[in-house]
């Protein structure tokens, strides 16, 4: 089973929304907070393998293999 594909840009409008909206931030604040909270989740999915470092979207989840062909990898390292 895959992952589904981190896409960061929809993770940043849903949270300076959030902050924006709901919590009344200003919107320097909000964008502030949305960076670190993708670059967060970002670096949260990169497999912490050094031979490896791609996304956990790019590894089958059961078995934890990784799908580039030309990487060592053999393990999703978290």
């Amino acid at each position: 089973m895959l992952e589904k594909q981190f896409k960061p840009e929809i993770l940043y409008n849903k949270v300076v929304h959030f902050y924006m909206d709901k919590k009344g931030y200003s919107k320097d604040k909000a964008n502030s907070i949305a960076q670190l909270v993708v670059q967060k989740e970002a670096q949260r999915r990169i497999c912490k393998n050094e031979k490896c470092k791609h996304f956990s979207h790019d590894h089958i989840r059961n078995s934890e293999t990784c799908l580039v062909s030309d990487c060592e990898c053999n393990k999703f390292t978290k």
